[in-house]
């Protein structure tokens, strides 16, 4: 009898055994196939939405740059933008005068509100490197002056002169130009921002240097 019991008792610790062995063997299954990654996380550019605006108006030229603004000046009275980036300040933007458009009082209080809320999400963008100072040098034939004699184009071959730059921001998954400055003269760039743009320090005129005659 006593045999009976332990051989009843042996054979229910293996049933037990076994039915346990085999939902672990189910349980492994599905954690090896969550482990394995379905897909590739998508790699972010550093420009985020303005990736392929800022590189379209690059297009390639090494006299370029794209500089993280760090601060956004409002001038509430002017209603005016000046982008500060690790190498100066953009300068002024135009005056925004589209609340002038309105026929209410009303209507011109809103946007002027409107163009304020605008401001303050371009500082806040700004905060989080979401805001840039595009800048690319432009040569003299650029400029479509054709009054030029052939010997000073010549001369003046392959030299830079003036840029052009525009602000761009990704908010909300979206790129915008905020600003554009034309024909922007090199002598108001920084030094450094000169030299990051390949440009070397202008050399002084033959006349500059040339000795002055001894006063008589």
């Amino acid at each position: 009898m006593v045999r009976i019991f332990l051989s009843v008792i042996v054979c229910a610790l293996a049933f037990s055994a076994g039915a346990e062995g085999a939902p672990s063997r189910k349980r492994n299954t599905p954690v090896q196939e969550r482990t394995s990654p379905s897909h590739k996380a998508l790699e972010q550019d550093e420009f985020r939405s303005c990736d392929v605006a800022i590189r379209e108006f690059v297009q390639g030229r090494k006299e370029a740059a794209a500089l993280p603004v760090k601060e956004v000046k409002a001038d509430g009275l002017r209603m005016t933008l000046n982008f500060v980036h690790p190498y100066g300040e953009s300068g002024d933007t135009p005056p925004n005068l589209a609340f002038t458009r309105g026929e209410s009082i009303e209507e011109r209080r809103s946007a002027l509100n409107e163009a304020k809320q605008k401001a303050r999400m371009l500082a806040e963008a700004a905060k989080t490197g979401s805001v840039w100072y595009v800048i690319v040098l432009k040569k003299e034939s650029d400029s479509g002056d054709e009054r030029r004699s052939p010997a000073s184009a010549q001369a003046g071959e392959g030299h830079h002169s003036i840029a052009d730059a525009v602000v761009m921001a990704s908010i909300d998954g979206r790129c915008i130009t905020v600003s554009q400055y034309a024909s922007i003269p090199l002598g108001s760039l920084s030094g450094e921002l000169r030299q990051l743009l390949g440009q070397r320090e202008q050399e002084a005129s033959p006349a500059e240097t040339s000795p002055q005659p001894p006063p008589s």
